[in-house]
């Protein structure tokens, strides 16, 4: 087991503006699916709540973890007070909360986080205890691009504007294969304005890249039943153009 990344200050500061920016096609997905289920709901990784806020507001009896205090707490600044009781720092591998749930969701790449297999197993047991019968596991996962893994990213800009008024951020994004561990050694390099000057801050981290048979096994060895792995957030099957794997299971 290793342990989990915490998100540095700078990261969960600037989060909500760089992926307001980035990150849309998902959105629509993942709140239907919220919203559309009557019973409670947990999201794992809910970060600062791109997804959970909108939820909440709308009425979901939704419920969060995350592994990250700088990111909850840039999600509890945007709470009312009386519903912090439905967010908690929590592992998804130690995971522990007196509830059942009819949908539990990992949007944007939470399981890449998980390094090793065994941690990928704990996770996905513990989210089958935590279901009720018949309640869904979603989550996603990017399809491996040939090209980024033979090649890398090399500095690319992938945020270059303004996170206040007359004040510049600009993101820049490295990323370095490693075949044999299926991992993506990932650097972030920001770079901002403040009121006294040019600040710049790096963050190392890693993600696995999953393939779509190993995807099988994985849960096939788990408590959990595969339902489908769809291609895309509009739920079409898998093709050689998929850029995303929506994998859905679910407690027998």
């Amino acid at each position: 087991m290793r342990n989990p990344s915490e998100y540095p200050a700078t990261i969960a500061r600037f989060y909500d503006v760089i992926y307001a920016h980035l990150r849309t096609v998902d959105r629509d997905f993942f709140l239907k699916k919220i919203l559309g289920t009557k019973g409670p709901v947990l999201e794992i990784g809910v970060g600062t709540g791109r997804f959970f806020l909108d939820a909440v507001n709308d009425g979901a009896d939704i419920y969060g973890i995350d592994v990250s205090a700088t990111m909850l707490e840039q999600l509890r600044a945007k709470l009312d007070k009386s519903l912090h009781h439905r967010v908690f720092r929590q592992d998804a591998r130690s995971l522990n909360l007196e509830k059942k749930f009819d949908l539990v969701v990992a949007p944007f790449r939470v399981f890449s986080h998980l390094i090793d297999v065994e941690d990928q197993l704990q996770v996905l047991n513990n989210i089958h205890d935590h279901l009720s019968p018949g309640g869904k596991f979603i989550f996603d996962l990017y399809v491996p691009d040939l090209g980024i893994l033979q090649h890398g990213i090399d500095e690319q800009i992938d945020f270059d504007g303004e996170y206040a008024p007359g004040k510049k951020l600009r993101r820049v994004v490295s990323a370095r294969p490693d075949f044999i561990n299926q991992i993506s050694d990932i650097t972030m390099t920001l770079t901002w304005d403040e009121d006294d000057g040019l600040r710049t801050e790096q963050w190392h981290t890693s993600m696995r890249f999953f393939f779509r048979y190993e995807l099988e096994h994985l849960i096939s060895r788990s408590k959990l039943t595969l339902e489908h792995i769809y291609g895309d957030y509009e739920e079409h099957e898998l093709s050689g153009e998929s850029k995303d794997f929506i994998i859905v299971c679910r407690r027998g």
